[in-house]
């Protein structure tokens, strides 16, 4: 039994899908770390050459208070300052001194000497940005920012130092950094999707054995076993396998082959009888249906009680309508309609429908507070069941009396109780009971 493509699909799916979720997170943090990292090295560096470059300018200007200005000009210690700032320096788009009127002293771009600069944007106010906005101004159009620095002789502040930083030159360091990230995370992406595969497939692999194994009991293998690996839902999942395999295994010695005969041939009958029985009641349940619909079209305003009749006759035609459909499933020897539903629930409106269809001789206990609320099953012929041994059990009491229906949650199973407080059956006839056309009913047909 090979398993589904869809179950093999959606489990690698699932994992590949968890490993390109944690691999993108770790882009996206990898991402917002480079960009902080860039902004705060870069803020750091012109702030440290600033201040660096200022302090030479002012020791050369004390150096030679009568002119101060020319004194920075010449003095060598800045020019090398300036050279290698620019040389080793990723970030770094130009420097310079300038006096107390904004004029350049002297800058890295000879250009700009003996002229007036206008200020630029501080480097801190790109500081105090969250990271995405940082991360649009470093990936957006060039800017520029700067780091001042003041300079100070005797007191006085007689210029400042301005270092010049370059969004375009910070883009460039950060995509180095980003791809160095980017690759680590591919390269722990690919890994992790092969993990991922691998135990996806492995996963797969052990559901496959548990399909396996209710395919062989459904073969009638009730020999089989399955190999219970590890300690998981799975393991005991195979562990509940292999005692469902005992007690089908058990159960099926118990029965000898004139006995499965036997309940063939009961089998063929009653799909015969159910049959013609199905296709008789289908042309009245289609005549009662419409009948009802001429009734409520013509009944506008009807009162509750009225309205209520209505309803519950409505009801009762498409439980007959889903009866006759369980006959011809019957009929082909179909599956039952397996599903999760509220046992809970469906035990109380059984009992609420009888209470209100029966007479007022008969009191109907429902005691099902320990149903489940979550069962598997098929509901509708559940509900069939249930009705009928109510409605036989009301047959049972002609003089009145009381039903008890009740349920009990067992270890592995629910049990379900209908009794009265009939006559019973004679013990020489209940061997017969489901002998077909056996009734001891007057009027009765014995299906």
């Amino acid at each position: 039994m090979r398993l589904p493509i869809s179950l093999r699909a959606s489990l690698s799916a699932s994992m590949v899908g968890l490993a390109l979720l944690i691999a993108g997170l770790a882009i996206v943090v990898h991402a917002a770390l480079s960009i902080r990292s860039t902004v705060e090295q870069s803020a750091d560096r012109a702030q440290a050459l600033a201040q660096e470059a200022a302090l030479l300018a002012s020791g050369a200007a004390n150096a030679k208070p009568a002119n101060p200005n020319s004194s920075i000009q010449s003095d060598r210690a800045l020019a090398a300052l300036f050279e290698s700032a620019l040389a080793g320096d990723p970030t770094i788009y130009d420097l310079g001194v300038f006096d107390a009127d904004g004029f350049s002293l002297i800058h890295s771009e000879p250009g700009k000497v003996a002229y007036r600069v206008p200020r630029r944007t501080s480097i801190q106010d790109l500081r105090g940005l969250d990271v995405l906005r940082q991360g649009l101004r470093i990936l957006g159009p060039a800017a520029f920012y700067e780091d001042v620095a003041p300079l100070v002789s005797e007191g006085q502040r007689f210029g400042e130092v301005r270092v010049g930083v370059s969004t375009t030159l910070m883009r460039a360091q950060l995509l180095t950094a980003l791809a160095a990230g980017l690759w680590v995370t591919g390269a722990a992406l690919v890994l992790a999707v092969l993990v991922a595969l691998g135990f996806a497939h492995f996963l797969s692999r052990r559901v496959r054995h548990l399909v396996t194994g209710l395919e062989r009991f459904r073969e009638g293998e009730f020999g089989y076993r399955l190999a219970v690996e590890g300690q998981d839902e799975l393991a005991l999942l195979a562990s509940s396998i292999n005692r469902l395999g005992e007690r089908l295994q058990a159960g099926a010695g118990k029965m000898d082959s004139t006995e499965l005969l036997a309940a063939t041939g009961q089998i063929s009958t009653w799909a015969r009888v159910v049959s013609g029985l199905a296709h008789e009641l289908a042309d009245p349940l289609n005549a009662a249906a419409l009948h009802l619909g001429q009734l409520k079209r013509k009944s506008k305003s009807p009162s509750p009680a009225a309205a209520r009749h209505l309803h519950v006759l409505e009801d009762e035609l498409k439980r007959l309508e889903r009866i006759v459909a369980g006959f011809r499933r019957f009929t082909v020897l179909g599956e039952m309609r397996a599903e999760w539903f509220d046992l809970r629930s469906l035990l109380e409106e059984i009992a609420e429908r009888t209470s209100e269809t029966t007479s007022s001789r008969i009191e109907v206990e429902a005691e099902v507070s320990q149903a489940p609320r979550r069962f598997w099953g098929d509901p509708a012929l559940l509900q069939q069941a249930i009705t009928n041994l109510l409605s036989n059990a009301e047959q049972a009491m002609p003089g009145g009396g009381k039903v008890r229906l009740a349920a009990q949650e067992l270890e592995d199973a629910v049990a379900i109780h209908v009794a009265d407080h009939g006559i019973g059956i004679p013990a020489e006839i209940q061997s017969r009971i489901f002998d077909h056309s056996f009734t001891t009913k007057q009027g009765g047909s014995g299906i």
